[in-house]
């Protein structure tokens, strides 16, 4: 199957695709008319990049390759169109936290096992080494390219940078106006895959549990304080009882704490980390 989608045209493609598929509207998550799912029962779905590197499709290549055993989608098919790839990914089941939370207030209490499989899931990813050859780079994606760069509004990609301090220099004004070794913390966290909007509605659940993660656009290589930033920070799809849990209740561990309040300090970052 894989082999004979090779030889077809893209906008021949293009056509099939959206022809079996209907546009999911974005209070579903659909992302601001980028997603399709398929009808017919076919558990497939659609997205469109509005940029050619560090795309869906190379986050889940790699992802399938290196963890193939989370819950998250299959890569199927990926193609370009002009500065556009589209890719097509297998469909997980489940619904999403947003869509659930409307039906019914979550509790702390009831978000407990849920939030347990996410960390568990991103416990699996932070193991996932680094390849050598990289040493260290971080705002790094799948396909080597840049990741969204919080001085463009996450509007466009940004690095890759060699360390976390090259990275750190683009976003704080005057790093040296800072005491000494405050940026210890940050400078010695390790480097790690990092879901970068794992919010609400990129959460699926099913009969209780999570079934699966979704949205790895802009995902790739950071410290690991980076993702409680995007966590903690107030914003549509990571609001009510979610957002309350990682603020107030979870703690990573004590070096990784370390890193977020350092780099949460007055003064530091002039730019949201998250988009």
């Amino acid at each position: 199957m894989l082999f004979i989608l090779r030889w077809i045209p893209a906008r021949l493609k293009l056509w099939i695709y959206t022809s079996l598929s209907r546009l999911l509207p974005e209070e579903q998550g659909g992302a601001g008319g980028k997603v399709h799912f398929f009808k017919f029962r076919i558990p497939l779905v659609l997205k469109r990049s509005d940029r050619i590197e560090s795309t869906e499709a190379d986050a889940l290549r790699f992802l399938n390759r290196v963890v193939p055993h989370l819950p998250i989608p299959k890569l199927i098919d990926s193609f370009r169109i002009d500065d556009v790839v589209y890719t097509l990914m297998t469909r997980l089941p489940g619904h999403n936290l947003t869509q659930l939370d409307r039906e019914e207030e979550f509790t702390e209490e009831a978000m407990k096992p849920i939030v347990q499989d996410v960390l568990d899931i991103i416990e699996e990813l932070w193991k996932v080494p680094q390849p050598a050859e990289l040493n260290g780079q971080v705002m790094l994606s799948a396909s080597g390219g840049g990741l969204p760069h919080p001085v463009a509004f996450h509007e466009s990609l940004g690095g890759p940078y060699p360390s976390t301090y090259d990275c750190y220099k683009t976003m704080v004004m005057n790093m040296s106006a800072h005491p000494p070794g405050h940026f210890n913390p940050i400078l010695k966290d390790k480097i790690v895959w990092v879901p970068t909007d794992l919010t609400m509605r990129n959460v699926l659940v099913h009969n209780g549990r999570v079934s699966g993660m979704i949205d790895w656009e802009d995902s790739g290589w950071l410290p690991r304080h980076w993702f409680l930033h995007t966590l903690r920070f107030p914003r549509p799809g990571c609001e009510g009882a979610w957002a309350r849990y990682w603020y107030f209740t979870h703690r990573f561990e004590p070096e990784i704490e370390e890193a977020f309040d350092a780099s949460n300090a007055s003064g530091v970052l002039t730019y949201f980390l998250c988009p």
